[in-house]
């Protein structure tokens, strides 16, 4: 275990390397303010070559900890930093969703130590939460926006979902590649099973949930 973790050290520490010298791709389009890159199938081949070296030992390292039978590029650990390629793209498409970050919580203290001050009335209310019942918990919600890309490649009847802002895709598409960038017209967010919050700060709001 101990070597393992030493060549997955070594293997970032070369992803980052390559980083430096050749990301962003220079030879291919560009989605305007995003990590989005695009070209002919025969260019985007040519600057996969660039890291096929490291996806593949990226694979091998990981296969063991993610016990998937045929482990693509795709499913491989965001904190190794690599792109994502995909070929035969017929058509993206961008939305802007409005999303919610979820915690949960088994003590006022440890709340606003992670999401920061309430008022002492919140406060008071937060923790007679927690101690009115010992299966009591608190969840706290903070909305953002959030990006995804669906992605839909050649004889796929179904599309890959995936984000994009920290590592990067890169595609390879054909002549007849569309592009639908959505991100003017936010996707409504599902509503929200909680109700009557117990508090709000600005950032966060807080609810009162059982385990």
């Amino acid at each position: 275990m101990i070597n393992d973790a030493i060549k997955i050290q070594n293997l970032k520490q070369d992803i980052q390397l390559l980083r430096q010298e050749s990301w962003p791709p220079k030879n291919l389009a560009e989605v305007e303010g995003l990590p989005i890159y695009y070209g002919e199938q025969a260019e985007v081949d040519a600057y996969y070559q660039q890291w096929s070296a490291v996806i593949e030992r990226a694979q091998h390292l990981c296969q063991p900890f993610l016990q998937d039978e045929k482990l693509s590029a795709i499913h491989l650990p965001s904190h190794l930093n690599l792109p994502l390629f995909f070929f035969s793209v017929d058509r993206i498409r961008i939305n802007k969703t409005r999303a919610k970050e979820s915690k949960t919580f088994r003590n006022a203290l440890t709340l606003i130590d992670k999401c920061g001050q309430f008022d002492d009335a919140q406060f008071r209310a937060m923790k007679a939460w927690i101690d009115h019942d010992d299966t009591a918990a608190l969840v706290a919600h903070r909305e953002f926006i959030d990006l995804r890309t669906y992605i839909f490649q050649h004889n796929k009847s179904d599309y890959t979902r995936t984000r994009f802002y920290v590592n990067g895709i890169v595609l390879g598409v054909g002549s007849t590649f569309k592009l639908i960038d959505a991100r003017d017209k936010p996707r409504k967010q599902r509503s929200d099973s909680y109700k009557d919050p117990l508090a709000d700060n600005g950032t966060w709001t807080v609810f009162g949930k059982y385990r």
